[in-house]
């Protein structure tokens, strides 16, 4: 080896050990992070989910009792089934609310979209109890909404199902969600070429089809987003029903609660915790299979 060859190769060395070195301090925090944060206790709780449990009892002893609770009980099957109701219908609205909007900001509204942006996330930055309370307070019998209705005479005492019930569920959630439909779907068709637009209108597109073809393709990537951001972490939700759904607005997360505070039984609340994440999953990729996000993304 020359001497004029021996710095050359130091110098490689010295960027190939810096390379990896800025690789694992950028990587390894996150890692751990998570690890420790995040994996570690999940794992915990899978493993309790097959321990023998009882009232602030765990025994750890292999068994698919905690399992088979949940899925012989009619009890929690229905409130399973009523959970996915509400979640899909509530999703379904947000979606038919939230698109239009996306769509007025990022293809109609050039001057004041950001300020609407705005708009829209300020009321998320406020206490999520407080925001589910003061819903409690407008749907209430004394509320703004039944007293207005009552003062305008379309009704002659107030509306009971407006609170306590699955409409109130729904409808808190819709306001609590809408944000995380609207600003997704707004940065996917803010990101739509606008050539693409052009050409499509040259060659003699209607404003239908140009939506048709070239809008609403290219969003989904956005709604997939706000599938991801949305509707699984609602299919956890139990502040807001337990506040203002009653029993018609039992949902599962309420379950998983009830077995971890109130029932003691971490077995069970952990087996359910991890039948809820099972049909997650299998959800997030039917979804994929159907809308062929791995194509457009």
């Amino acid at each position: 080896m020359t001497a004029a060859a021996i710095p050359y190769r130091y110098e490689r060395w010295r960027r190939t050990i810096q390379q990896y070195a800025g690789l694992v301090l950028n990587v390894f925090p996150p890692f751990v992070y998570l690890l420790l944060l995040f994996y570690a206790p999940m794992a915990l709780l899978f493993i309790m989910s097959f321990w023998k449990s009882g009232f602030m009892h765990l025994e750890p002893a292999f068994t698919l009792e905690n399992y088979r609770a949940f899925l012989s009980n009619p009890t929690y099957l229905r409130i399973l089934w009523n959970t996915f109701v509400i979640v899909t219908g509530v999703m379904i609205v947000l979606v038919l609310v939230g698109y239009p909007i996306a769509y007025f900001l990022a293809r109609m509204v050039r001057r004041y979209d950001t300020l609407v942006i705005y708009l829209l996330i300020i009321p998320v930055e406020i206490n999520y109890l407080i925001r589910i309370y003061a819903w409690k307070i407008v749907l209430g019998r004394s509320g703004i909404i039944n007293m207005a209705l009552m003062y305008l005479g379309l009704i002659d005492e107030p509306l009971r199902f407006l609170l306590y019930s699955r409409t109130a569920v729904m409808i808190v959630l819709i306001h609590e969600w809408l944000p995380y439909v609207v600003i997704p779907v707004y940065v996917a068709l803010k990101g739509v070429p606008p050539e693409i637009v052009e050409a499509a209108r040259d060659l003699g597109a209607g404003r239908w089809d140009v939506f048709r073809y070239i809008y609403l393709p290219l969003s989904v990537p956005g709604l997939f987003a706000s599938f991801v951001l949305v509707y699984i972490p609602m299919l956890g939700e139990f502040a807001i029903p337990s506040i203002v759904g009653g029993p018609s607005g039992y949902m599962l997360g309420n379950v998983i609660e009830s077995q971890f505070l109130a029932a003691g039984n971490w077995g069970l609340g952990s087996a359910i915790g991890f039948i809820l994440l099972f049909v997650t999953l299998v959800l997030v990729a039917l979804v994929i299979k159907i809308s062929g996000i791995e194509e457009l993304m």
